[in-house]
């Protein structure tokens, strides 16, 4: 794995080269680069104006070649959105003797230009610190088995299955409901932009569920979940637990007999509890399977079905199964639930008959809803003569269980049910009580097309509906454009509730070992350059899982993720090669590691410990229980951490104050976030990127401390699985650094977030202020 002959080269003989970006004026116009070059100890200093063209991947390879480089710097931007470039870009250099100092995001971005400058020349020392202790590792290529699990039978779950299966690949659909289809078969219908029309989403999706059971190469599993599943060496082992029907698929007919003849009626959830169905039911006409199911919950087991059942079909003593299952892939397409109304009493929801949401007025208006698509009040028969809607239920809300975040697509979703009333009940006067309307790109046509119609908007979020004396609603509502209070008659209220991540979702993640963002949906390995990929390689995300989004995103999402599980089954998984590794001679078997380790990467087979190179993350946490030392990080990690440290406090001039921050993905993502907004922070923060934060040890941090650093930064993800476990290190350290003479408040553990980037901006000031204080 590592080139002894060239990692043993002494470090001192190492020629260096260091290639600084202009980035079209991005760096240049705040960093002084003739400083910089002027102020860099290395064999070869170039300045590139677009370091990442094609003439600046030219120029790398020249200098390697002609220079006979054995390390190069790259400084430029940042590493999260170009390291696998410049990786190429360095060839044929090992790609792992290359760094990034990060000019751009984490210095010209954030400061003013006699500040970025002496930063530059930092961060470009403790990158050229930091090669000096790289070895020329390899990444791990592992096959995959050419079989996926799609979890989730909504509209982004199909199309992935179909993209996928139409390549030859064996496909699994599995689905916790009595059949596919998802969310999309409730709604109605859906909106064109382009055609500034509506249209059936029944007869959008039949097509793609016909297509979808006629293929070959896929498996539909339905009334079946995931309850537990691993990952080792390229292959998901998945545990299926499948409900049963009670009703044999391959031989109900669905003639209907037994549903006529069953005594139990409950309410329906396919229309939103608005209507009834019987114990034994099809969740709508075209569902698939093609077979009636029983709600065993409410059956009373009184055997008439089975005694009309002229096919036998029916089977009450049916029994859970559970089904085995290795696939090479995964992708998470488990969909959404919504806001509970219930938690705004102030709507009245459940207090109000006539206060319903959008998801029931769709049901209402729908051809084989409640009411077969005859507009009325509920609990009437009345159609009503004005109907007002409120926006952002539950979203863009700082009050408690809301969210912060906009759904996205709820704007467009009354516009359009409001369009659809409009066209049918013409002298039905529709009103829309909005925060804001976003309805971007092509969707700004529709939505003029709705003014155009007669539907009226009022900027303004209610604050209350009640019953008046006459028991009619009044919504009373701020007009945020006029400033005035109006108090709004209407006779019906519906609500656009905000979209959340489902139970599903944040199941599956928990099994998966899959990240989430704080808000519980899937959270992508880069939101840009990977925005389909989650934190478990082969494990990918689409649809409304990943978070808000309408039909043709999620469907756009689903094709991204079929191609690239293509990509994977066809070219392997490439795994970064800093990962742990044992030394068989020196393991006794303890077993220590298997119990810590939180990702399951460690496991027994024949009696002896392997790691799974797939699911290792890095972390070192089984290095600290090893007492063999039989277990190490390959890519010498820990030089490389000393060595950036380093480098950071080098030609460090007095009264120069320099505060260390170790930061992992998230974190470093969210610091270059506060650049991307051209947010700025202390010069005195010098941020160093870590694989795990795990890996940051309390020598690290000391060693830090002791050689001229006034203060250490750790910031991490709460919901990363070694979250707990820093934490808990941190606050031993800060009682060991204060037996070493230290002041412990020189050192501060962090939540660090990738949307609330300001927040960590801020938490910078404050450290430095308080470092400030410590040092007068």
């Amino acid at each position: 794995m590592i080139n002894k002959k060239t990692s043993n080269k002494d470090d001192s003989k190492l020629k260096i080269g260091v290639f600084i970006c202009r980035c079209g004026g991005n760096i240049s116009d705040t960093v002084d680069i003739e400083k910089v070059k002027s102020n860099i100890d290395a064999e070869v200093v170039e300045e590139f104006e677009n370091l990442c063209s094609i003439n600046g991947k030219k120029n790398i390879r020249d200098n390697i070649l002609n220079n006979k480089l054995d390390r190069v710097v790259i400084a430029s931007c940042s590493p999260i959105s170009h390291e696998k470039i410049f990786q190429d870009y360095v060839k044929p250099l090992n790609p792992y003797l290359m760094d990034m100092a990060n000019l751009r995001e984490q210095c010209s971005w954030v400061h003013d230009k006699d500040k970025s400058t002496a930063k530059a020349i930092t961060l470009i020392n403790a990158s050229i610190e930091k090669v000096k202790k790289s070895h020329p590792v390899n990444p791990i290529v592992c096959q995959i088995p050419e079989s996926v699990a799609i979890i989730g039978g909504g509209i982004s779950g199909i199309s992935a299955a179909l993209s996928i299966a139409k390549t030859d690949v064996k496909t699994y659909i599995i689905e916790e409901k009595a059949t596919i289809g998802g969310n999309m078969v409730k709604i109605g219908k859906v909106f064109s932009p382009v055609k500034i029309a509506e249209e059936c989403s029944l007869c959008l999706l039949n097509p793609l569920i016909n297509e979808t059971v006629w293929e070959d190469n896929i498996e539909i599993l339905t009334k079946t979940k995931v309850i537990s599943g691993s990952r080792k060496s390229g292959t998901f082992s998945l545990l299926l637990e499948k409900s049963p029907r009670y009703i044999d698929d391959a031989l109900c007919i669905a003639c209907g007999k037994c549903n006529e003849v069953c005594p139990v009626k409950v309410l329906d959830d396919f229309n939103e509890n608005m209507s009834y169905r019987k114990a034994i039911y099809k969740p709508f006409s075209q569902s698939y399977p093609d077979a009636y199911t029983i709600d065993m919950e409410n059956c009373k087991k009184c055997g008439n079905c089975v005694k009309i059942c002229k096919m036998n079909a029916i089977n009450l003593e049916e029994e859970k199964e559970l089904i085995p299952l290795n696939v090479g892939s995964v992708i998470l397409a488990t969909g959404h639930k919504l806001f509970n109304p219930k938690a705004r009493p102030e709507y009245g929801y459940e207090r109000y008959d006539e206060v319903i949401t959008q998801n029931e007025l769709a049901r209402i208006m729908g051809v084989n809803g409640p009411t077969k698509g005859e507009l009325k009040i509920p609990g009437s028969k009345k159609a009503p003569k004005r109907i007002v809607m409120v926006q952002c239920v539950g979203s863009r809300d700082e009050k408690p269980n809301a969210h912060k975040y906009c759904s996205k697509v709820c704007c467009m979703v009354a516009l359009k049910n409001a369009n659809i009333i409009k066209h049918k009940y013409p002298d039905t006067d529709v009103i829309i009580c909005y925060t804001d309307m976003r309805t971007t790109g092509m969707y700004e046509k529709y939505y003029k097309h709705c003014q155009d119609n007669g539907i009226r908007l009022i900027r303004g979020r209610p604050g209350e509906i009640i019953k008046n004396q006459e028991d009619n609603l009044v919504v009373k509502v701020e007009d945020t454009l006029t400033r005035e209070f109006v108090e709004i008659e209407t006779d019906m209220v519906v609500l656009s509730l905000a979209i959340e991540s489902s139970d599903g979702t944040r199941e599956i993640a928990k099994q998966l070992d899959i990240g989430l963002t704080e808000d519980f949906f899937v959270k992508e390995a880069h939101p840009k350059i990977k925005p389909v990929a989650t934190d478990v390689k082969g494990a990918f995300v689409c649809g409304t899982a990943q978070g808000p989004k309408d039909i043709t995103e999620s469907i756009m999402q689903a094709n991204a993720s079929a191609a690239k599980v293509f990509e994977l089954i066809h070219k392997g998984i490439e795994i970064e090669p800093f990962i742990a590794e044992i030394d068989y001679e020196l393991c006794n078997n303890c077993k220590e590691c298997i119990s810590r380790c939180k990702h399951k990467s460690i496991y027994i087979e024949d009696k002896e410990i392997f790691i799974d190179p797939m699911s290792c993350s890095g972390c070192g946490e089984c290095l600290s229980v090893c007492k063999q030392s039989a277990i190490t990080i390959q890519g010498n990690i820990n030089e490389k951490i000393y060595a950036t440290i380093k480098g950071m406090l080098k030609n460090k001039q007095k009264g120069e104050k320099k505060i260390i921050v170790f930061l992992d993905q998230i974190g470093y993502t969210a610091a270059d976030n506060i650049g991307i907004n051209r947010l700025q922070y202390p010069e005195s923060i010098h941020i160093i990127k870590v694989h795990s934060v795990n890996r940051v040890t309390p020598d690290h941090i000391i060693y830090a401390l002791k050689n001229g650093a006034e203060g250490v930064f750790i910031g991490e993800y709460p919901g990363d699985l070694m979250y707990d476990k820093v934490e808990k290190k941190i606050n031993k350290l800060k009682k060991y650094a204060e037996k070493q003479g230290i002041n412990p408040d020189r050192i501060q553990f962090s939540k660090v977030y990738i949307p609330y980037f300001t927040g960590l901006a801020q938490k910078f000031k404050i450290f430095d202020e308080k470092i400030n204080s410590i040092s007068n």
